[in-house]
């Protein structure tokens, strides 16, 4: 069986989710911390999209697939995570990482010419110490999100038929 494109993206998530816990020291633009947090949580919620629509496109598939998406989105990682969080983040832009989160060391302002208002604001930043709103830690939710959907994917892999052309 060829890969399922909804695969080479959770693997692509994965390797984004390793570089993102890595803790590193030098201080660098909170805005690229925001954009690979919110890239994680973009990309955790399509890779349903991406099974549904490219990897069950053919009538066979399909149908395998409208009943597993049923299942699928009742789970608690999907109905409590990975569905709100993404919600939050691109529909109503709520929820990124903020300044004030812990998970970023003292925050510095630097002259940056090459950003619209001239100053960026740096840190060293650890994704241990990053919670939501709430206080709860984030990293335990998006590595429970990557385990879920390697599950979905590996059942999909085993049942579905090759893809017709």
């Amino acid at each position: 069986m060829t890969m399922l494109v909804a695969r080479a993206q959770l693997n692509f998530v994965t390797d984004l989710v390793a570089r993102f816990e890595r803790y590193d020291s030098m201080m660098r633009p909170v805005a690229e911390y925001q954009s690979q947090y919110i890239a994680i949580i973009a990309l955790l919620r399509s890779i349903g999209h991406v099974f549904d629509k490219v990897d069950c496109a053919d009538d066979q598939r399909r149908s395998w697939s409208a009943a597993k998406w049923r299942e699928w989105k009742q789970a608690p990682i999907f109905r409590d995570f990975i569905e709100p969080a993404r919600n939050v983040l691109l529909k109503e832009f709520q929820g990124g990482l903020q300044l004030r989160n812990n998970a970023f060391d003292t925050i510095a302002v630097v002259a940056d010419p090459g950003v619209p208002d001239g100053v960026s604001h740096v840190a060293a930043f650890n994704s241990v110490k990053l919670r939501d709103a709430e206080g709860r830690p984030i990293l335990p939710k998006i590595r429970e999100a990557l385990t879920f959907w390697d599950r979905c994917l590996k059942e999909a892999e085993a049942h579905l038929p090759e893809a017709t052309a």
